[in-house]
């Protein structure tokens, strides 16, 4: 007949670990490829808002002759309004972007902040430039020449393509960078620092929980 052998324990008992699944929002929003993706997305933005017009005006109703066989003028990002802020930006951006995707990892964390924070003060730059652009009130510097109100009224203008593009591209980066900050590895911990962990603190109380029972004997006497 076999009996059951008591088991002398150590330290508190560990429960048993509880696995839980994911959701599906959670596990997409912590995959590094959506950060990839964002990221890709936010370059091709920013590449088309480099070659799409910016302004748009619509000459149709201005009576000159010398707009008859020209319906529309635009303007690209290097002659808008907030284009030279745009570039010199996007230029800090991408660099930023790229240390706090593939740059050491002791300088990941303040490239994304930096990113970050370039994202917000473009938004805000492209925001001001897009209403400014809405508008004819820089369409006499446009032209190179005085336009009276009466002429400036025959006049319309708008943002174009490459203006909406930058927008999505600096939103795609930035929501990048806020989706990197997931996934980033923990932190090495060196060698001494874990001898010193895993060794017991001298100085404390050194309670440990000790459980003792009662055994059954290796022989038996019959």
């Amino acid at each position: 007949m076999s009996e059951e052998l008591d088991v002398l324990e150590f330290g508190p008992a560990t429960a048993a670990p509880a696995t839980r699944r994911r959701s599906g929002w959670r596990a997409m929003t912590t995959d590094s490829r959506l950060t990839t993706g964002l990221a890709v997305l936010g370059g091709a933005a920013a590449v088309a808002s480099l070659v799409g017009e910016w302004q748009i005006i619509d000459t149709t109703r201005s009576g000159d002759e010398y707009f008859a066989s020209i319906p529309h003028v635009t303007n690209s990002v290097w002659a808008a309004t907030g284009g030279t802020p745009y570039l010199g930006g996007l230029m800090l951006l991408g660099a930023a972007t790229a240390v706090a995707l593939f740059g050491p990892v002791a300088a990941r964390a303040t490239a994304r902040v930096a990113a970050l924070g370039t994202s917000a003060v473009l938004v805000m730059v492209l925001a001001a430039a897009a209403s400014v652009l809405s508008s004819t009130s820089e369409l006499p510097r446009t032209f190179g020449g005085f336009m009276n109100s009466e002429l400036l009224s025959r006049f319309s203008s708008s943002p174009g393509r490459g203006m909406w593009a930058a927008l999505a591209a600096v939103a795609l980066l930035g929501l990048a960078m806020l989706s990197a900050h997931r996934h980033e590895p923990a932190p090495a911990v060196g060698r001494h620092a874990a001898v010193d962990d895993a060794e017991p603190d001298d100085h404390g109380s050194g309670d440990i929980e000790l459980t003792v029972t009662t055994a059954a004997p290796f022989l038996r006497q019959y």
